[in-house]
Order: C-alpha cells, then sequence, then structure tokens
C-alpha cells in the first residue's frame, strides 16, 4: 500500500484516465501520455466499467431481480484479452507500463461510452428520442462497442510505430475475439429481472399460422366496411380498443359498448373494436398501435374531420407511469402512452375527439391530450386506480355505471357523467374502496358545440 499513499491522489488518477480515454476516441496519441496504468488504477477502472454496465442492465430489465454471476464472469473476457494483448506489447517493447495500457484505457473508454448507452436507453424508455433515431438505436450500440477497440489498436500502433499490416493484422485479430464474444454472449447480463414462478400459460391462438396470416386481411376488411360521412349531417364515429388479452371483461366491456353505440347512437357502419382475446383472433382486428393507428387514419378518411365527432373508448389495465396496456402474449405490444396516443390522434386530422379512458391512473392523459375541441373522460384521477377488472365481470365499475347505467338513460354525455359518479362513488364506499375520482376535462369550444352535436347522438327525449 506505500505506493498508494504516498502516490497521486486516486481521484486525480481517475480523471487523467478519463481524459485519456476522450483522446483515445478521438484517435489521439496523446491519450497515452495521460494514462496512468497502475494496478490499483486498474482495479477502480474495472469497477467503474462494472458498475455502468450494471446501471445499464438495471434500466434495461428493471426493478426487482437479481445479479448475475455468470454476467460478471462474461463481462471481464475483454479485460482479460486486452491485458494478454498489453504482455504482448511490453514483452516486444521492453516497456511495463505497456502491460495494464490497453486494458486500462479500454475500461475508462467502455465507462464513457456506456454512460452515453444509459443515457439513450432512458430517453427510449421516455419517448424523448425522435422516431428515426430510435430506429438506429441497435446500430449504435454496436458502433459504441466497436469504436474503442478500432481506436485502441490505431493509436497504440502509431504511437509504437508498427508496420501497417501489423496494425491491420492486430486489429482484425482484436475484432474477432469481440465479434465472437458478442455473439456468444450478447444475452448475458449483469442484473436480471425477476422472473415469476407461475405457470407458463398455454399459447395463444394468435401465434397459430393461420392466425398469424388472417390479421392483415381482418384488419383491412374492417377499415374497408367503414362507412363515409353523410352530406349535412354530424356523424359520430366510435372506436373501442380492449386491450388486456388475459382478462376476458376488457372484451366484454369494449363489445357491449359498441352495440350500445350502434343500436341507440347511430354509428353502425361507423363504428369498429380492435380485441386481444383469444376468442376473436379469427373473427376481429387484433388491439395494437399499428391497428389503432390505422382505424384513426381509415375514420379521417371516410369523415369530414372538422364537423364529425370521434368517440375514442379505451378499456384496459393502466400503470402508475400513465400507460395503458395492450398486451396479447406472447406478442411484443408497445403501450399506449400519453404522448404517442396524442400524435396519432393529430396526424389523423380529426378535429372533434371525445375520449373515454376506462383504466387504473387514466387521468394522467388529461393534461396530453386535452385541447380546445376535445372532451377526455377518465375514469380514474392521475394517482387512483380504478375497479371492478375480474374475469366474472361483463364491465368495469366505471363502464357499468357510465355506459351501461347512465347512458342509456340520460340524453347527454354530462348528465350521464353526473349520474354515473353518484352510483359509481357509491359502489365503491360499499365495496370499501378508495376513490377512483373519474375525470371529466372539456376543451371550450367542445363545451359550447357540444349539445348541439350531440343532437345526432342521443335521439330525443320522450
Amino acid at each position: 500500500m506505500r505506493w498508494f499513499l504516498t502516490g497521486p491522489h486516486p481521484l486525480s488518477d481517475l480523471l487523467r484516465n478519463l481524459w485519456a480515454a476522450c483522446h483515445l476516441l478521438v484517435f489521439r496519441r496523446s491519450a497515452l501520455r495521460w494514462l496512468v496504468p497502475t494496478p490499483f488504477n486498474f482495479l477502480i477502472l474495472l469497477l467503474l466499467s462494472l458498475a455502468v454496465s450494471f446501471t445499464f442492465d438495471l434500466l434495461s430489465e428493471g426493478w426487482p431481480g437479481q445479479w448475475s454471476p455468470a454476467g460478471v464472469a462474461v463481462y471481464l473476457l475483454p479485460g482479460f484479452g486486452l491485458l494478454v494483448f498489453g504482455q504482448v506489447l511490453a514483452t516486444r517493447h521492453g516497456l511495463w507500463r505497456l502491460g495494464l495500457a490497453p486494458a486500462s484505457i479500454w475500461l475508462a473508454a467502455d465507462s464513457l461510452l456506456g454512460i452515453v448507452q444509459c443515457l439513450l436507453l432512458y430517453a427510449g424508455q421516455h419517448e424523448w428520442l425522435p422516431s428515426d433515431i430510435s430506429t438506429y438505436v441497435p446500430v449504435i450500440y454496436t458502433l459504441l462497442y466497436v469504436w474503442p477497440v478500432f481506436a485502441l489498436v490505431m493509436v497504440f500502433t502509431r504511437a509504437l510505430a508498427w508496420p501497417r499490416w501489423e496494425s491491420s493484422v492486430a486489429f482484425g485479430i482484436l475484432m474477432t475475439l469481440f465479434a465472437i464474444w458478442i455473439l456468444a454472449f450478447s444475452d448475458e447480463r449483469l442484473w436480471y429481472a425477476e422472473v415469476s414462478e407461475e405457470p407458463v400459460p398455454a399459447a395463444p391462438r394468435v401465434i397459430e399460422e393461420a392466425a398469424l396470416y388472417a390479421q392483415p386481411e381482418l384488419l383491412q376488411r374492417a377499415l374497408s366496411a367503414v362507412a363515409p360521412q353523410r352530406p349535412g349531417y354530424v356523424d359520430w364515429y366510435f372506436l373501442g380498443v380492449a386491450g388486456a388479452s388475459y382478462q376476458s371483461v376488457f372484451r366484454t366491456e369494449a363489445e357491449s359498448v359498441r352495440a350500445l353505440f350502434d343500436t341507440r347512437f347511430a354509428t353502425s357502419g361507423r363504428s369498429l373494436v380492435l380485441l386481444n382475446n383469444d376468442d376473436t383472433v379469427y373473427s376481429q382486428p387484433i388491439a395494437s398501435r399499428t391497428s389503432i393507428s390505422r382505424a384513426l387514419a381509415a375514420f379521417a378518411s371516410r369523415m369530414d374531420r372538422e364537423e364529425d365527432v370521434l368517440f375514442l373508448f379505451l378499456t384496459s389495465h393502466g400503470s402508475e407511469s400513465h400507460e395503458i396496456e395492450l398486451s396479447y402474449w406472447p406478442l411484443q405490444l408497445s403501450p399506449v402512452t400519453p404522448s404517442w396516443l396524442r400524435r396519432v390522434l393529430d396526424e389523423s386530422g380529426i378535429r372533434r375527439r371525445v375520449i373515454v379512458l376506462s383504466a387504473c391512473y387514466s387521468g394522467g392523459f388529461i393534461k396530453e391530450l386535452q385541447s380546445p375541441d376535445t372532451l377526455v373522460i377518465a375514469a380514474a384521477a392521475a394517482d387512483k386506480p380504478s375497479f371492478g377488472c375480474t374475469d366474472d365481470a361483463d364491465f368495469t365499475y366505471f363502464g357499468r355505471a357510465f355506459f351501461d347505467e347512465a347512458m342509456r338513460r340520460e340524453h347527454g354525455l354530462r348528465a350521464a357523467y353526473d349520474q354515473a359518479m353518484m352510483v359509481l362513488s357509491e359502489r365503491e364506499e360499499e365495496q370499501g374502496y378508495g376513490r377512483s375520482n373519474p375525470q371529466w376535462v372539456i376543451g371550450e369550444r367542445l363545451a359550447d358545440e357540444l349539445s348541439l352535436l350531440e343532437g345526432s347522438l342521443f335521439p330525443p327525449a320522450p
């Protein structure tokens, strides 16, 4: 320990090594002048690189979970290979300091680029990246692996005056070893999400070959059947989305609400449901971001986008991070998020929108979706769950109170909402639940027009 106690401050050495890595990444030989390749500094850089990689895997896999000893062993392999490379350099040139230099500077560079990867992953998870950049993120990750190895060979062989053919051979050997490492151990992680011990359910029908080929035709047939708007009338178009395949209540709720609109509110021919359910995979298009955006585009092409009204109903599970679930295991379906939904609605060009979200924490969508021509009705506040999502139910608590009871009797959306809130609060209190606190937020222009628009939706009172 004497060499450490009497030597430079470890923080200063760490900063020098990171600065050397910056020089390396821009292919400057001055990287070797800044580098401090001592055993202690090598250990510090190894721990830093492991910490950054662990952070990336934790962000990717999520919490809770467990660390992987095998992943640590796999991660140490490149450093071990570069230690061998360093010993070759030290023996050939008679400089002991070269023994730790390649591995040390690579670990420093890997730490810096790992931080970049963490930032990219975090930005992608929060949809901060433009869609054209998100497409190339896997390619960017690969480049971030190759870049420091290429820079290391270029800088060291130029600084040591190696012939070009030797530089090419060294680069080829190192890149081959790195490629083998990436291909062989690409699935290894330092951290894995906790695996549920519940039995794996039987394979759903959606992955049957016939169902896979039927889905594009089902969606196209459903979209083609949507009727055009009637000149001189305000037409309402209904789109229902049942997101979670593993609970049938969402399917029955979406289908029941569509039937209500078709029979009482004259949307027959101008309505569509997207369902994630094994019983309908051969008869109805599934609910995904793609099918939702295509349905909105089809509605927009047939309606008067300035005069007609879109009624969008989403029913599924919601999360505290304000995402509405679209799931059909084992398909990997992205959830509905406030920013995505606002974007596809704006791209459709449909001006007048009534959006009903029957999901926990759905009030978190309001801020993103509100506009002068939009009414948003959420089954729960942004920080509250909603109730009634059970397989033995035909409706959620909110869906039953608002659609199945109030809208069958009332002759206006606001009257139906007010009536449903009274029933819902009593029902939640009887069951011992907390208040879900549903939300009603309407834009100023639509508020002025709503009573007139409802004239074509609700029949006159008898």
